[in-house]
C-alpha cells in the first residue's frame, strides 16, 4: 500500500509521489518494461550523452538507478530480518564517479538492470505483512520496508521523466 506521505522522511516524498495507487509489484513491472523500452531506443553515442557539462551521462545514470535499487534493497532485506543496527546512507555522486559507467556497454546495463530488479520483486514477493512494516533507522531517518519498496519504484520513474524530458 502506497506510504502515507507523513510517514515517509521529506527528502524522499518526491521519489513517493512519483508512484501511483496500483500495488508495488504491478508499478515493478511497469517500470521496468518502460526503462528497457527506453535503453532499447538508445544507441552506444546517445547513451554517452550528458545535456550539460557536469552531469551525468545516460549510461552513468543507468548505472545510478541499478547501484540505488542494490542499496535499497540491501536496507528493505535489513530491516525485514530485524536488524537493529543504523544502516549508513550513501553519497551517490561518489558512487557514481567511481562507477566506472562510459566503459560499460548499454546491453551489459540493461542485463544488469533486468537481473536486479528480478531479485528484487522476488524478495519483495517473499515479504510476510509484518515484514512489509518492519522499521529500522537509516541515516538519521526512519523507514520501513513498504516505504523502500516505493522509493525504489518512485526514483526510477523519477530519472525516467529526466531521461524523457532532457536526453531523449
Amino acid at each position: 500500500m502506497k506510504p502515507d506521505l507523513n510517514t515517509v522522511p521529506e527528502f524522499y516524498r518526491g521519489y513517493i509521489e512519483c508512484t501511483n495507487q496500483t500495488s508495488l509489484m504491478e508499478q515493478f513491472n511497469q517500470s521496468t518494461q518502460q526503462l528497457s523500452l527506453i535503453m532499447d531506443g538508445l544507441d552506444e553515442k546517445t547513451a554517452a550523452y550528458s545535456y550539460l557539462k557536469g552531469k551525468w551521462s545516460l549510461k552513468e545514470i543507468f548505472l545510478h538507478i541499478i547501484d540505488t535499487e542494490r542499496v535499497f534493497s540491501y536496507r528493505a532485506l535489513c530491516l525485514s530480518r530485524g536488524e537493529k543496527q543504523k544502516l549508513p546512507s550513501f553519497d551517490q555522486d561518489k558512487y557514481v564517479m567511481r562507477s566506472q559507467a562510459s566503459l560499460r556497454d548499454l546491453q551489459s546495463l540493461k542485463s544488469e538492470f533486468l537481473s536486479v530488479r528480478q531479485s528484487t520483486i522476488l524478495m519483495f514477493s517473499s515479504f510476510s505483512e509484518e515484514q512489509w512494516q518492519s522499521k529500522g533507522r537509516i541515516g538519521s531517518f526512519e523507514f520501513t520496508v513498504n516505504i523502500l519498496g516505493y522509493i525504489i519504484v518512485g526514483h526510477l520513474n523519477h530519472h525516467v521523466k529526466i531521461i524523457q524530458s532532457r536526453y531523449i
